[in-house]
């Protein structure tokens, strides 16, 4: 996993090399602009999780394989690559029993940021997708609102406050609410309140 923002930008900058794009091309893809991903390849600027999940879009996979454990074999994520794997005309379920003993989490921390997630969920290549994340007041998802594939999610506050964004809508969520909500519409979180807040996210089909 990358330790710093450098090692998360030259990760960027190999897979967008690799693809022979250029940062013109890579702008006008993601949506971002040149300077703002010459920032984060130089390791100069933190990254939002929404930022982070248009990168990976155009590299045609999901966040965790911007980091090295989550493309080493081995590595267990076990994510398929790109969100268009998941079954569509006949749905899967695992059949094997897994337990995820708390020091075995794989675990995704963003550089630069106060954003820590572990994964509760075995791996994703499931039906479900369980993120427990931990994070310090005035953290958010980032300036532009996140757009996963087609499903369900829902958000539990486990601890402090939170305010999530669903469309047009704004909720402020405390300690015990949930919300649940249709993953393809717009939506972002702001950290409100606590010394940690605690949220778990469930997510079907998995698309982090």
């Amino acid at each position: 996993m990358p330790t710093t923002l450098i090692d998360l930008g030259k990760r960027i900058r190999a897979e967008r090399q690799k693809r022979q794009l250029t940062l013109e091309k890579f702008s006008a893809k993601t949506g971002l602009s040149k300077s703002f991903l010459s920032q984060i390849e130089r390791g100069n600027t933190e990254p939002s999780i929404t930022s982070l999940k248009k990168i990976a879009a155009e590299f045609g996979y999901s966040v965790v394989n911007l980091f090295p454990n989550g493309n080493e074999n081995g590595s267990n994520w076990g994510y398929q690559n790109g969100i268009s794997n998941h079954p569509v005309e006949k749905t899967i379920y695992r059949n094997e029993v897994s337990v995820v003993r708390a020091d075995k989490r794989k675990r995704l921390a963003l550089p630069g940021s106060n954003v820590v997630y572990d994964l509760l969920t075995p791996d994703m290549k499931r039906q479900l997708e369980v993120m427990y994340m931990r994070v310090t007041a005035g953290e958010n998802s980032g300036s532009e609102p996140m757009l996963d594939s087609p499903g369900e999610k829902l958000c539990f506050v486990v601890k402090g406050k939170l305010e999530l964004s669903v469309g047009e809508d704004v909720y402020r969520l405390a300690e015990g609410d949930t919300l649940c909500y249709p993953a393809h519409v717009a939506h972002s979180w702001r950290a409100l309140e606590g010394e940690t807040i605690e949220v778990i996210w469930i997510l079907t089909p998995p698309s982090f």
